[in-house]
């Protein structure tokens, strides 16, 4: 048990460090060296979580689609609301700026899409209100990609609108009042 919670530390530690540098100064740059002065773990103990500094993306992306995931839906439970979305990325600006804005990740951007695109595509088979002649997959592909180039927009511009300005926008230019 207390191996666990070691583990999980020095994994937040060194998340908490990949977050900051991203904010700081985008990924390309980074180094296995500066992310374990700023976590403050050794090479060794970092090579034994992940193999790189893309393994430690890689994990951190499976928290942050987590949370995107879990904020997929507001209060209401809906299938697929981009509120909770909005709201989200609103509170982590900073960090999603780097992730998704100008110049962001593109395996971010593909996790994204992958994410949003599973879970508009449940919502669509669980509602009766679907458009008609619009394959399934295609129409959860479009909420997807759209629900994402209007987030990059948004953090682009510095967040011009509230969420739940930008949640009302999405659902008008999407037609999914009814999703």
């Amino acid at each position: 048990m207390t191996e666990d919670r070691r583990v999980r530390r020095t994994q937040e530690s060194l998340h908490g460090a990949l977050m900051a540098l991203i904010v700081e100064g985008g990924y390309g740059d980074i180094t296995v060296q500066q992310l374990i002065d700023r976590a403050d773990v050794g090479r060794s103990t970092f090579y034994s979580h992940y193999g790189s500094k893309d393994d430690l993306l890689v994990a951190l992306l499976t928290h942050l689609v987590t949370d995107i995931e879990n904020n997929l839906s507001d209060q209401s439970n809906s299938g697929f609301s981009s509120l909770g979305v909005f709201r989200h990325i609103a509170e982590h600006h900073d960090l999603f700026k780097s992730l998704i804005g100008n110049g962001g990740i593109d395996i971010v951007e593909t996790a994204a899409v992958e994410t949003l695109t599973e879970r508009a595509r449940h919502a669509l088979v669980a509602t009766t209100n679907r458009v008609p002649d619009v394959p399934t997959d295609l129409h959860a592909a479009f909420l997807a990609r759209s629900l994402l180039a209007l987030v990059a927009w948004w953090l682009d511009r510095e967040m011009p609108y509230t969420p739940e300005d930008m949640a009302h926008y999405y659902d008008t230019l999407t037609l999914q009042d009814n999703l």
